[in-house]
């Protein structure tokens, strides 16, 4: 396993995320460690969904992808996706 959180390098080197609100469809940068930003346009709260090194590492992976679906932070596929990866990796 991990000595560390892998994300620990996106602290370190962060890289640039784009998203679009999907509130109004602005575009809002994140920094790759960031995972809520206010988007400039509408004033609304936008959560970066999780990346995909996360659910292969993360032992709450299960939970947070159940609460980013709750949010409508993710589309059920999306989610689907997602647990597919988990339960691959956790075979």
């Amino acid at each position: 396993m991990f000595k560390h959180c892998p994300g620990i390098k996106s602290i370190v080197q962060p890289q640039i995320i784009i998203r679009t609100c999907p509130h109004c469809g602005e575009e809002i940068e994140f920094f790759e460690y960031e995972t809520m930003q206010k988007c400039y346009s509408c004033g609304r709260e936008v959560y970066r969904e999780p990346s995909e090194v996360c659910i292969t590492w993360c032992k709450y992976a299960d939970k947070c992808i159940d609460e980013l679906e709750g949010k409508s932070m993710i589309d059920h596929e999306r989610a689907e996706e997602l647990r597919k990866m988990l339960s691959e990796y956790k075979a």
